[in-house]
């Protein structure tokens, strides 16, 4: 049995640890060609809606994925609906490497400005705790999504924090104290990803992955699937 089995078998087997950027660059990029495809493709009933405008320019209201991660998808809201009468509500999915790029090249000159004395090195994997390291993001793979889970009226359910608030570290971490409602829900959201072969990315409840370096270097696979993409080639 292989670590994606045990872990699907048994979701508590994880170890909770939260990958650095060396553990998720010791797997090689993979060059799959899927393309990009609307992440409602296969279930409509997913719930899409940009929380952040920054790929608008390049996709207009449609967020994108690949075919693969848009199917495990359809398949995750599946088992939510009919388990938990619960849907999926994804706010992020691609992002074009340029944003990607300037995202982290801003995070990393704010943290030289309060750190000068700091090397390069440390420099680069300090950003990545909080924006990853463009050549390991998983959303310029078109491999990774954000999101979240709503009830039966399409009201959000309560996970302890909004996606990308960052105005308390400690709460957005999977695993951290919060209510037992809400921790239930990020179980049930944790699990459900966790059965279709997503990586959570422990740092923050509401991201996961499928087939970038990180999803490689959760699962202990030597390579991913993906590598980043064009997008006006990719998109079907």
């Amino acid at each position: 049995m292989d670590t994606i089995e045990k872990i699907q078998e048994n979701p508590n087997y994880i170890n909770r640890h939260i990958l650095t950027y060396d553990e998720m660059a010791s797997a090689k990029p993979g060059n799959c060609q899927e393309p990009l495809v609307n992440v409602r493709k296969y279930d409509p009933s997913i719930i899409a809606e940009h929380e952040q405008w920054d790929m608008q320019v390049y996709t207009g209201e449609s967020i994108l994925v690949r075919d693969t991660v848009a199917r495990k998808l359809a398949a995750v809201n599946e088992q939510l609906k009919a388990d938990n009468n619960l849907r999926l509500r994804v706010v992020y999915g691609f992002r074009h490497p340029k944003v990607q790029e300037k995202y982290f090249r801003e995070r990393k000159a704010a943290l030289q400005r309060e750190n000068p004395e700091m090397s390069e090195y440390n420099l680069i994997r300090l950003a990545h705790d909080f924006i990853a390291v463009p050549d390991v993001a998983g959303h310029p793979m078109g491999a990774a999504v954000d999101l979240t889970i709503v009830d039966r009226d399409n009201n959000p359910v309560d996970m302890g924090n909004k996606i990308s608030d960052y105005s308390n570290p400690d709460i957005i971490k999977t695993f951290a104290k919060v209510t037992p409602e809400q921790a239930s829900y990020r179980k049930v959201l944790h699990d459900a990803m966790i059965a279709q072969g997503f990586a959570p990315f422990y740092g923050e409840w509401w991201h996961f992955s499928y087939g970038d370096r990180e999803w490689a270097a959760f699962y202990g696979k030597k390579a991913a699937i993906y590598g980043t993409i064009n997008i006006f080639q990719c998109i079907e």
